[in-house]
């Protein structure tokens, strides 16, 4: 009779784990992925999941229910994702600053720690726009007439947003006294613009650019730039001129796993990682973002680079909650 020794038992029932590990990789999906979204249906951040969940579903064999749960300025369907197991099964589709504006405004009683980040999916870039018969040809000439008339230059902007970050950023880094005006939502900031009920707005770039040639854009957010407004300057180019600068900054759509997904299932993570970098590969979803004006903004940046983007954001809002309101 073969004698096992403690050693030989403590190897073999490492070996067993180890393939039961393989194996859960293997069978995994093997059911649906719910995919949530803390929005209202037809927004950017919905038209980010439903783009995207046909072909993650194609790459990972399983069925992806987009499900919007609006409410309490993302809280609802955040909360919702955070009470599933860190199993992958749930994912979330969320944005900042909106993320931490509900920390930082409304004490949401999560933080970034109880996410793990796949991937900063875009960052759209945020114009500074103005109605083209407007006095400010450039941004200087908006910069001086908001120190010429404190309190009446007005700028409107959708409240809690990378916009309105952007643009109390500005009024601290410039000394502005200028009037701020925030909506609910990009659309009614747009509206008011063309209808002259606001001087100049901060406002999503590709949107803004919809407008053209009703609006022109004295600066955008980004660095990297965009098509829609070739010609207009980088914002901390212009900023140069007065010794300051700001963070590139923009709504930043990202999904992301339940904390200790990672090291409870480390396969899981990693297939689900491999599937994500395969769909932004794909030319027949590169074509989608093409045609909506999306390609510009959005990259694979991978876990660590997109974690980075999150916080950055979450401590940007920290910083100024007391601006917002907060």
């Amino acid at each position: 009779m073969l004698k096992l020794t403690r050693r030989t038992l403590m190897a073999a029932a490492a070996a067993t784990v180890a393939l039961a590990g393989t194996a859960q990789a293997a069978d995994w999906p093997g059911r649906k992925i719910t995919l949530i979204v803390p929005y209202s249906a037809g927004g950017s951040a919905d038209r980010v999941a439903r783009n995207i969940a046909p072909f993650l579903e194609k790459e990972l064999g399983t069925s992806i229910v987009v499900e919007n749960r609006p409410g309490a300025s993302s809280q609802i369907g955040t909360s919702m994702f955070l009470a599933k197991p860190a199993d992958a099964n749930t994912l979330l589709l969320n944005a900042q600053p909106y993320f931490s504006a509900s920390i930082a405004l409304q004490s949401a009683p999560y933080s970034v720690d109880d996410l793990e980040v796949l991937n900063v999916h875009n960052v759209g870039n945020i114009s500074i726009t103005v109605k083209s018969d407007s006095p400010y040809e450039t941004f200087a000439d908006m910069n001086d007439a908001i120190k010429a008339k404190p309190g009446e230059v007005s700028i409107g902007t959708v409240r809690g947003g990378a916009s309105h970050m952007l643009t109390l950023l500005l009024a601290d880094k410039l000394g502005w006294d200028a009037r701020i005006v925030t909506y609910d939502s990009g659309a009614p900031v747009r509206t008011a613009i063309l209808g002259g009920q606001i001087a100049s707005s901060t406002n999503g770039a590709v949107s803004d650019a919809a407008m053209k040639p009703e609006v022109r854009s004295l600066a955008i957010s980004t660095s990297t730039g965009i098509s829609a407004f070739p010609d207009t300057p980088y914002i901390n180019d212009v900023l140069a001129d007065y010794g300051v600068d700001v963070p590139e900054i923009g709504d930043v759509r990202f999904l992301a796993v339940k904390a200790g997904t990672k090291d409870a299932y480390p396969e899981r993570f990693q297939k689900l990682l491999n599937a994500y970098e395969a769909v932004m590969a794909n030319p027949e979803y590169q074509a989608i973002l093409q045609e909506q004006g999306a390609a510009e903004e959005t990259a694979f940046r991978g876990p660590d680079e997109s974690t980075k983007i999150v916080k950055d954001m979450d401590a940007l809002m920290q910083t100024y909650k007391s601006a917002f309101g907060g």
